[in-house]
Order: structure tokens, then sequence, then C-alpha cells
């Protein structure tokens, strides 16, 4: 990848929105499987992210830690100050829901945990995207994905013992929380738990699950961050649009809001077109420079508790 070439291929200022971006959900090459090319090489596309004006990424895996993976990207771009956050995923590869991981993740390097994804009993109830992927993949994982789901609740609906734990080791440790691939249902009683103690919490791209702007108000009133990502806009059967985007935005406000893009297929252009693809359609509708500022910028600081 010609990390010049393409910047200078676009409009003037085309990186007016995207000075100091962090995107929290950038899924990295390899990262279902190494078969898979559907990206550049990882410092090949953090450099264009640089040359795009973007500050910095948390990089996510659906299978696999990614501090080591951050840090080497990091070592490559120090002269830059692009800085590169490690996560992990709670999926079953990862152990689940276990505090102890957490507190290794930290020991580790993470800045953020994401509840599980595929792993989560919901998705798996959904037959999930990257469920089928993976089956692609992988001639056992049906089964192994049926038998290691991991529910956030109990039979009566309240946060299990566990999951409360996993909460409190990444509020003890300053860690960052998604909510991964929860039920709706799930996802507001961790919403509840995080803001009973005070943990950033980001409920991971919930117009997949809900539209209804009241439901998506109500976890901001519990003080959670909502992601709103590209993926689902540039996919063939996607069934979200960016004035879906915009009209739950208009709902909630940009107060709480993250934009990020979560895309990791072969027809995308790399990550940070992506991003800028997104932000100047919301320009288009009416979002102003200093909104989307707060939605890239902004609100990924303060969720990933780092200076603004």
């Amino acid at each position: 990848m010609d990390e010049v070439l393409l910047p200078a291929a676009q409009p003037d200022e085309f990186d007016r929105l995207l000075r100091g971006a962090i995107d929290v959900h950038v899924h990295g090459q390899p990262d279902l499987s190494a078969g898979l090319p559907n990206r550049g090489a990882d410092v090949d596309v953090a450099r264009l992210a640089h040359a795009y004006g973007m500050s910095g990424w948390v990089l996510k895996s659906h299978l696999w830690s990614t501090m080591d993976r951050a840090g080497a990207v990091q070592r490559a771009m120090a002269e830059t100050g692009f800085t590169v956050y490690g996560s992990i995923t709670l999926n079953p590869p990862a152990g689940g829901l276990e505090p102890a991981v957490v507190e290794l993740a930290a020991a580790h390097g993470a800045r953020v945990v994401f509840l599980p994804t595929w792993g989560a009993a919901a998705d798996v109830a959904r037959d999930g995207y990257i469920s089928m992927l993976l089956r692609r993949i992988s001639p056992s994982f049906g089964e192994y994905n049926d038998r290691t789901a991991i529910a956030l609740c109990d039979s009566t609906g309240a946060l299990s013992g566990r999951a409360r734990a996993v909460v409190d080791a990444c509020h003890a440790l300053g860690l960052a929380l998604a909510t991964g691939h929860a039920s709706v249902e799930e996802s507001r009683a961790v919403a509840e738990y995080c803001a009973g103690i005070g943990q950033r919490l980001l409920v991971t791209h919930p117009l997949h699950y809900a539209k209804d702007a009241a439901r998506l108000r109500e976890f901001v009133d519990m003080g959670a961050y909502l992601e709103f990502c590209n993926a689902p806009l540039v996919h063939p059967d996607g069934h979200l649009t960016i004035r879906d985007v915009h009209e739950a935005l208009a709902g909630v406000g940009p107060e709480r809001a993250i934009l990020t893009t979560d895309v990791f297929s072969r027809w995308v252009p790399p990550e940070p077109e992506c991003l800028r693809m997104f932000v100047e359609q919301l320009a288009y509708l009416g979002w102003t420079a200093e909104q989307i500022a707060t939605m890239v910028a902004a609100n990924p600081r303060a969720f990933l508790g780092v200076p603004v």
C-alpha cells in the first residue's frame, strides 16, 4: 500500500473531520484467518490512518488478544505519535467470563475488554455473521460454538456473578469495557451494573439489534457510550443505511456517541478511508465538524480514559 498515493488523490482537506480521531473498533490482518487477506498489513494501514490525521486505534480480534500486535505496530509508529491500544475479547478461546483473564490482559497492556462476540449465547441463538464465517474456516466450529456459548445473565435476567466479576476487574484496573455481541437485555443489565460502580462502557453497534430511540436513550441515561459503526453500511447484506445512523444520532445526540469502522471485508476501502466516508456522509446530512469531532475524537478518548 502506498501511504502517499491515496491521500494525494483525495479532495483538498480530505482529513478535515478525522484530525485527532481514534477508531476504537479496528480489525487487523489477520483477524479470523490468515487465509482471508481482507486488508493490508497493520503497520501499512496505521501509517495511512496517520496520514489521514487520525491519532490512534484500538485493535480488536474475535479470536485472540491484540496486545502484542498493538505493541509491534506502536513501535513501528513511534515517531508519529499515533497510538495503538490492545484489547481482549472474552470469547471461549480467551477463557470466557474470567476476571483472571482480564487481570492478566491488563498486565499485558490491554486497554479495552470486549465481552463475548461470536461466543455470546445471544449471538449463537441468532446464528451471527462471524459464526457463519468461522464455520467455513473450522469444520469443528459449529459444535464448539454451541457447546461453549456464554450467557451474561442468569435465568431471572440478572447479570451473572461471573459477568459482574469481569466488570469489577475492569473497574479496578481502569480498563474500558464494551458489550460485544450481547443482546439488548444483557447490554442493559451490564449498563445498569456499570452505572452503579462508575465503569466506562461502550454499547457495541446497538443498531444491529435495536433502532428504538427510547431504548438507545436508556443506555445514554445510564452513562454508557453508544457505538455507531460503518461496517453494516458497506456490507452487501447490510440492513442499515447512513440515514438510519443519522436518525439514531438525532435521537440520542452526539454527547455519548462514538463513530467507528468495524470493517474487515475485502470489498471495503482501508479503515481510515471507511471512517472518512462515514463522517463526510454525516456532514452532508447536517452534522457539524464540532459534533463529529466529539464522536470521533473526544468521546473515544473519554471512553478509553486517556487525556483529551
